[in-house]
């Protein structure tokens, strides 16, 4: 086959051809989508194989929030401004910007956070 992505949209096929169809497609590290839509409700199957993740949860923009401080010490204890609370959760992961003093981290890549808190959490 000389496709990178096979896509169906409106398939007559049976579960079991579009499992083997899916099965092919996954042996020759071809990219497989099948979405249908019934009306008011429908869904989508995604298959790039083992080695694509997708990391976002929700679909949503990524948050950004004032930081007001990041204690320098091996905690790592990072504060937001009090006028918003954050909306992480421990596990999520973080990029910084634009973070003048400790500039070192503008420079890394996103970074796990845990002790999530209203106001805090700590950089993993």
């Amino acid at each position: 086959m000389n496709y990178n992505l096979i896509c169906i949209t409106h398939s007559n096929h049976t579960q079991a051809e579009l499992v083997y169809l899916n099965q092919k497609c996954r042996e020759n590290k071809i990219g497989f989508i099948l979405s249908e839509n019934f009306g008011l409700a429908g869904y989508t199957f995604v298959d790039f194989g083992d080695k694509h993740t997708v990391t976002d949860l929700d679909g949503e923009p990524c948050k950004q929030f004032i930081l007001s401080g990041v204690e320098q010490d091996e905690l790592g204890y990072v504060t937001v401004h009090e006028d918003k609370r954050h909306s992480f959760q421990d596990g999520d992961y973080v990029v910084f910007r634009e973070v003048e003093g400790m500039t070192e981290l503008n420079s890394l890549g996103p970074v796990e956070i845990t002790d999530c808190k209203p106001f805090s959490f700590k950089i993993k």
